[in-house]
């Protein structure tokens, strides 16, 4: 018998997730469960030999069921991300409130932490003085006792020469790379997205992995955050253009379906659009997952997360968490609710069981 338990509203892990960490509960879990989680080390590992990790959970090893793929921690400021997925497994496993709908008619594929090279690299700086990260980037002495102000990308060094370093890992993938721009970012922006796609050994690791869960996976989220205030998207395909995809109607309805079940706190809901209506970004994750793997619905979710939060203030990290895990699953309920999937109609209403 597997262990469950209703834990209501509590979350397990209250303190913001480092690698090490997050390598600790990835083997507690398939060793509590191993025949229904499992965890796979990606290859190859990081520029400071990490390992990225995804978490596999499936309820029924017999039978094959639609996959849902959710990707955190690629920025280097995500810092909750990890936390939401690492929570929203948890609670799948364990937590009988999710395990109908959510864990019983769904294989998971969860990669919570996509660059921790990133992350650590942030969060051991989080008690120095900020100064602007380009200025950071280019002056070596300006970094005596100091951090960026905000820092998106790796800490990679792909040239030799020269005191810049890391690449946008969003900006790396092998889809439309570089349609956005006239000129590639220079080496010390944080959009600097490599010198050639994949060139980060963390969008070839992902790459790898999700290749193959193309036949798979029918729903994919990246877990991302919004650091402005009040300003929270659900966001899909694409990101490199304004041209919208084909299935843009239904992705719109999914969302904007999501964005009602997960209003926030203060009455707003999420602004649900095409990722391209605020800002084109070619070479991203969530257009690669739709225009090369070919999920037909892909979403990247950002509640907010602020630059840097006080790291011992856990409100501000289980606010994040709570609003990212009811987005994530929201989505999942309107694309059941999208195909009727588990709904019996009573009387002219549609009724989940």
């Amino acid at each position: 018998m597997r262990t469950v338990r209703s834990l209501g509203a509590n979350l397990r892990f209250s303190k913001y997730m480092t690698h090490a960490a997050l390598m600790v509960e990835a083997k507690r879990l398939i060793h509590t469960d191993r025949d229904i989680a499992r965890a796979v080390g990606l290859k190859p590992m990081t520029s400071e030999n990490r390992t990225i990790v995804a978490l596999e959970l499936h309820s029924d090893e017999q039978s094959r069921k639609p996959g849902i793929l959710v990707i955190g921690g690629l920025n280097g400021m995500a810092w909750g991300s990890p936390n939401a997925i690492l929570e929203l497994a948890d609670k799948l496993l364990y937590d009988t409130n999710y395990q109908t709908p959510f864990f019983n008619d769904y294989d998971w594929f969860l990669i919570p932490m996509g660059n921790p090279d990133g992350i650590n690299f942030t969060q051991s700086l989080r008690k120095l003085t900020p100064v602007d990260p380009l200025m950071w980037s280019q002056n070596l002495t300006a970094r005596n006792g100091t951090r960026p102000t905000h820092w998106y990308k790796n800490v990679d060094r792909e040239a030799k020469e020269g005191p810049c370093f890391g690449t946008n890992v969003n900006r790396n993938f092998a889809y439309h790379w570089q349609d956005d721009v006239h000129k590639t970012p220079e080496r010390c922006s944080q959009l600097y997205p490599g010198a050639k796609p994949f060139s980060t050994t963390e969008a070839q690791a992902i790459r790898k992995y999700v290749d193959r869960l193309a036949n798979i996976v029918h729903l994919a989220i990246h877990l991302h955050a919004s650091f402005v205030p009040k300003k929270e998207y659900i966001l899909y395909p694409w990101r490199f253009s304004t041209r919208a995809p084909s299935n843009y109607r239904t992705l719109q309805d999914i969302g904007e379906y999501a964005a009602r079940q997960a209003r926030l706190s203060d009455g707003r809901l999420y602004e649900v659009h095409q990722s391209s209506d605020d800002q084109r970004v070619a070479g991203s994750l969530s257009d690669y997952l739709s225009g090369v793997v070919g999920i037909d619905l892909v979403y990247l979710i950002k509640p907010y997360h602020p630059l840097y939060p006080n790291y011992s203030d856990t409100t501000i990290l289980e606010t994040y968490v709570k609003k990212s895990l009811t987005s994530m699953l929201s989505i999942v309920r309107g694309w059941r609710s999208s195909t009727k999937l588990n709904t019996l109609s009573f009387f002219g209403r549609d009724v989940e069981f």
